[in-house]
């Protein structure tokens, strides 16, 4: 769940200092946890409350007083200078206080504004990231479909119009900062570019281009996506800096859906589209091929699209940046790629890894050159002429994928033809006191693998004095 983590508005960051200064010249006992960050974090929909825990700390449910005030206990967990109350006053949040409850008990009170979802969860330590307690807090659903009606409006208006809607989407954000190296924050790298590139389209009346961000906060994957599915988008791309550990390496590059990745996102949406058909006579396999292929297919023609979306953008990228090296055009299976309503591509604009790239990658000229040509080819793409078609190394990469299962589904069915035939001839043994599995396979001059295999067990499998199990026929 940390990827809704969304806009730093951040806690004063004084008073945080001083909560640290406190703590390090107090006590406290080798058995307690401590709260050793708060954060706040908003977009749009979204925020998110996250305090940082120096051990995994034991959580209470979320209970609430009766003006409304939700409150929950962290236990063997101390926080200095004991008390202290946070006045937001913001959609999401009115007021935090977090105080000191006993010596070992922490109170965290929180009170948010009518028809705010609020919800409490704890988060594991992981590689990048220590434990975390998370308020997590979304828009009440009535204001969030009233905006969205209002941003469909105005699509509506656009589309008569005949304005092409470009959806940019600067990665990652708020907790999740993506590459950092040579003076570069890949999160805040891509929120400059984004805004680069709009300011050309905004200059094109052709054109209306929205940023899936526009501020330091996170958005889950699928949710980007979606927003430029929900707008109607004619083209979507994902804006990214790269990083290697073979320093040497450099370049920009430019992503569209890989087979596998379609492929499995083929799967997903024939699941959910199954779910919802009435077969009305139609067998279930009959339906479910037809609406597979339906999906085969509309994705090979946006593969196809998708493709000439990022020859082109690579083609631009490369003539107004040629001091940056390109890499060409490749094929990768990012989930937020794994769309079917609009041509998508994922723009690395350099590696921050690399000294080269990197000194242009922060040069201002070659921003605004690098903004300029995705600018170009996504304006040549969609205003001239494209060839339609599908994506044949995708078909191709069905067929095989197909013929494979098939292959398999009969190898497993002729396996468990083959179990059934031996455990008909199989004879039953009644385990007596001192059998093991090893010696009743020598007992009866049977190879212990198929005696094990028969009996749907392991070699770790322990049998006991009366057990039957089965004896392979020799």
């Amino acid at each position: 769940m940390e990827k809704f983590v969304t806009n730093r508005n951040t806690l004063n960051l004084s008073l945080l200092l001083l909560i640290f200064v406190c703590s390090s010249m107090v006590a406290w006992s080798a058995d307690d946890s401590r709260i050793t960050d708060i954060r706040f974090w908003q977009s749009p929909e979204e925020a998110q409350v996250v305090m940082d825990i120096s051990a995994p700390p034991s959580v209470s449910v979320v209970s609430q007083l009766r003006d409304g005030t939700l409150y929950f206990d962290i236990d063997n967990c101390v926080f200095r200078p004991g008390r202290q109350r946070y006045p937001l006053q913001n959609p999401f949040l009115e007021v935090l206080t977090v105080q000191q409850l006993t010596d070992h008990r922490v109170r965290v009170f929180f009170r948010v504004p009518e028809g705010v979802e609020a919800k409490t969860f704890v988060l594991p330590v992981t590689a990048n990231k220590g434990d975390r307690i998370v308020i997590f807090l979304r828009e009440p659903q009535a204001q969030l479909i009233k905006r969205r009606n209002a941003e469909l409006s105005e699509v509506n208006r656009l589309k008569a119009e005949n304005v092409k809607i470009v959806v940019l989407d600067p990665g990652h954000g708020g907790e999740d900062p993506g590459t950092r190296n040579n003076g570069i924050i890949e999160k805040n790298y891509v929120m400059t570019m984004g805004k680069l590139i709009k300011a050309y389209f905004d200059r094109d009346p052709r054109f209306k281009a929205v940023l899936t961000r526009d501020g330091d906060y996170i958005i889950p994957l699928p949710r980007r996506r979606e927003i430029a599915e929900h707008l109607g988008a004619d083209a979507f791309i994902s804006l990214h800096v790269n990083y290697n550990s073979r320093k040497v390496i450099r370049g920009t590059e430019v992503y569209y859906e890989s087979p596998r990745g379609a492929v499995g996102e083929a799967e997903r949406l024939v699941a959910e589209m199954e779910n919802q058909v009435d077969f009305g006579g139609v067998t279930a396999v009959e339906s479910s091929n037809v609406v597979k292929q339906e999906i085969v297919e509309r994705q090979a023609a946006i593969m196809n699209k998708s493709r000439q979306l990022a020859e082109r953008i690579d083609v631009q990228l490369g003539a107004s940046v040629t001091e940056l090296p390109s890499r060409g055009v490749k094929r990768a299976g990012f989930k937020v790629l794994h769309s079917m309503a609009m041509p998508s591509v994922l723009v690395e604009f350099g590696y921050t890894s690399n000294l080269q790239d990197a000194a242009i990658l922060k040069n201002y000229n070659a921003k605004t050159r690098m903004a300029q040509g995705v600018y170009l080819g996504v304006r040549d793409f969609l205003l001239n002429p494209i060839q339609e078609g599908l994506d044949t190394s995708y078909l191709d990469y069905i067929r095989t994928e197909e013929a494979a299962r098939k292959t398999a589904a009969a190898r497993r069915k002729a396996a468990q033809a083959k179990k059934a035939e031996s455990k008909s001839k199989a004879r039953r043994y009644q385990v007596k006191a001192g059998d093991t599995l090893s010696k009743i396979a020598v007992q009866h001059k049977v190879p212990l693998a198929r005696l094990l295999n028969l009996n749907n067990i392991s070699s770790k499998h322990v049998i006991k004095a009366g057990d039957t199990i089965l004896i392979p026929a020799k």
